[in-house]
This record gives structure tokens, C-alpha cells and sequence, in this order.
């Protein structure tokens, strides 16, 4: 469920970014794809390591 929440967060800042030409606040929607992806994995490797 989080990874599909980090790829449409990654998806919106690409079409804000590339196709529509927008700046500053779109730079937000990468950021916080990255860090639920971030925060995903670490708890996925934390729960295959118990």
C-alpha cells in the first residue's frame, strides 16, 4: 500500500515536472514519494530480519 502511495506521489511530481512545466512546489511531491519509500523499506527489512 505504501509503495502504491510513494509511485502516484512520483507520477504526479513527473507529470508536474516534465509535461506541464511546473516548478517549486511540485519538487515537494518527489520528496515525499522518496521518503515513504524510504521509510517502506526500511520497515519491510526490519520485518524480514525478526
Amino acid at each position: 500500500m505504501i509503495w502504491l502511495i510513494a509511485a502516484a506521489l512520483f507520477i504526479a511530481w513527473f507529470v508536474g515536472k516534465f509535461i506541464l512545466g511546473r516548478e517549486g512546489f511540485v519538487h515537494i511531491l518527489l520528496l515525499c514519494a522518496v521518503a515513504v519509500a524510504l521509510v517502506q523499506f526500511v520497515a519491510d527489512r526490519r520485518a524480514a530480519r525478526q
